[in-house]
């Protein structure tokens, strides 16, 4: 069965909340926690409920899925579409070439 690595789990939730450029404060409110609860979260130190770590997700505009397991051979779909959508349509031809090369490099 799968086991849930809490403390790599909030080390994707602590970045991705860097990345957006969010304090805990500010993340905590809009999930409706506490920010102790919500640090020891990002710490690995407790875990959450389904419904914390799904409205966390929905906060950080991130795959839940990624977010918790991070991305394995299940869902690197997910990613590689969300990737994809950041780079601006004109440029998106150009990005796949670049990960078709990367693709061969790899093999």
């Amino acid at each position: 069965m799968y086991e849930i690595d809490c403390v790599e789990m909030g080390k994707r939730i602590y970045e991705k909340r860097k990345a957006l450029g969010y304090t805990q404060e500010k993340v905590a409110n809009k999930v409706e926690i506490g920010t102790t609860h919500f640090g020891q979260i990002e710490r690995g130190e407790n875990k959450c409920s389904l419904r914390v770590i799904t409205n966390i997700a929905m906060v950080l505009k991130a795959d839940l899925d990624a977010l918790v397991r991070g991305v394995d051979e299940y869902n690197a779909d997910v990613a590689l579409t969300q990737i994809v959508n950041k780079v601006p349509r004109a440029k998106r031809e150009k990005f796949v070439e670049m990960c078709d090369s990367m693709a061969e490099l790899l093999k």
